[in-house]
């Protein structure tokens, strides 16, 4: 009986997470992948098939509005492969979000050892409290907090916000205090740097 090979692909802003995964597996019948930013225009077609990808949330410039659409695509049109998400990320509000939208993902912190990822990659049962420390609760973003984060990181105009959405700008000011207070942001500015972290720039990339 032949010994399958387990393809596994990643997205990798910074390749520690590659090179941990390939010398940890060194030797084994494992097949690793990278995306790199010269393909993520084209990342669902390079995934389909995979056994396994591994993604961070925010990489080569994009946001994790991105990140989350594309790992729901993968979903869609590759449901037998496994995603497992490595984030660094430390807003709840938007990561327990983020969690509740992709059922069956495995949500691990960069800050996990190799042991654990390389656990995760092989599905064997897995001891971290991440997922449940970001449960969904009465902090997490709403669906429209979600989706204004991109255009509030690039524009702090919200009468030209109210008008793409054609939503007043009360409205729009209502859903950014409620998005600064679930970040614990200070302040307008602190939000903003908060949104450039998360990839959501002051102009599309």
């Amino acid at each position: 009986m032949g010994i399958t090979m387990l393809s596994l692909t990643l997205i990798d802003n910074n390749k520690w997470i590659t090179e941990g995964i390939s010398r940890y597996f060194a030797g084994k019948f494992i097949h690793v992948k990278n995306i790199d930013s010269d393909d993520i225009d084209s990342a669902l077609s390079k995934i389909a098939g995979t056994d396994l990808l591994i993604s961070e949330l925010t990489a080569y410039g994009r946001d994790v509005q991105f990140f989350t659409e594309l790992l729901l695509k993968v979903q869609r049109t590759s449901p037998d492969t496994r995603i497992i998400v490595l984030t660094d990320l430390h807003e709840k509000a938007v990561i327990s979000y983020v969690v509740s939208l992709l059922p069956g993902v495995t949500f691990l912190s960069k800050k996990c050892s190799l042991k654990a990822l390389s656990d995760a990659v092989l599905g064997l049962p897995l001891a971290t409290e991440f997922e449940a420390d970001v449960r969904r609760t009465k902090q997490t973003l709403s669906a429209r907090e979600f989706g204004l984060l991109r255009m509030l990181g690039q524009t702090s105009n919200l009468t030209d916000i109210g008008y793409k959405l054609h939503l007043s700008c009360k409205t729009i000011s209502h859903h950014r205090q409620s998005i600064i207070r679930k970040l614990n942001c200070a302040n307008n500015k602190e939000l903003f740097s908060r949104l450039s972290r998360m990839g959501y720039h002051s102009k599309p990339v």
